[in-house]
């Protein structure tokens, strides 16, 4: 089974990046399972996953990399088992650490190949690098690739600042600039980062 879990702060753009993802894959051929966990009792993502008729798993009400781990490892079984996936894409909620995700569910299934993409958003960087700036770098580190999304939304400016930072906390990471709305860049995105 191939595993992408998608890193990011809220409101990051994770949720439509998962659905690009999924077509694509989809487009392969293949089955696609998508794991959701959100703090809340209500699940937005999840529901609007959910309503596009991928094949939805929801966690809630805490956080799979602290005190939902053993719900995240045994809700793993159960998606090999029951759906049989061919690419299981994991959107952790925001405040999650995804290299602590990669950790826990690593020998849980049959994870040939499990990847960290981290999406950095362009257009809220320069608060959230004033406010968050060591958990963003916490939370994006261990990327095996990054996306800077929202490219459609900023100058050219903007996210040539982001690039460099990311290259700063992630030196030989490919970094890729993408707009999960208008398509833009997710073609060599994907090429570089998913298994296909």
């Amino acid at each position: 089974m191939i595993i992408h879990i998608m890193g990011g702060f809220l409101g990051s753009g994770k949720t439509t990046l998962v659905m690009r993802i999924a077509e694509r894959y989809i487009s392969t051929g293949r089955k696609v399972a998508v794991l959701v966990n959100e703090i809340g009792e209500i699940g937005v993502d999840g529901a609007t996953i959910g309503g596009s008729g991928l094949n939805t798993v929801e966690l809630s009400e805490g956080c799979i990399c602290c005190s939902l781990s053993g719900s995240l490892q045994s809700t793993m079984r159960q998606i090999e088992s029951e759906i049989e996936p061919d690419v299981l894409l994991i959107e952790p909620t925001g405040l999650a650490l995804p290299h602590k995700v990669r950790e826990i569910i690593r020998g849980t299934v049959d994870d040939e190949h499990v990847s960290i993409i981290g999406i950095c958003d362009a257009q809220r960087f320069p608060v959230l690098k004033e406010k968050k700036e060591d958990f963003l770098r916490m939370q994006l580190s261990k990327s095996d690739v990054l996306w800077i999304n929202k490219i459609d939304a900023v100058e050219f400016e903007n996210v040539f600042e982001v690039s460099t930072w990311l290259r700063g906390i992630c030196p030989g990471v490919p970094i890729h600039m993408v707009s999960g709305v208008t398509g833009e860049g997710l073609d060599p995105a994907m090429a570089d980062s998913l298994v296909l």
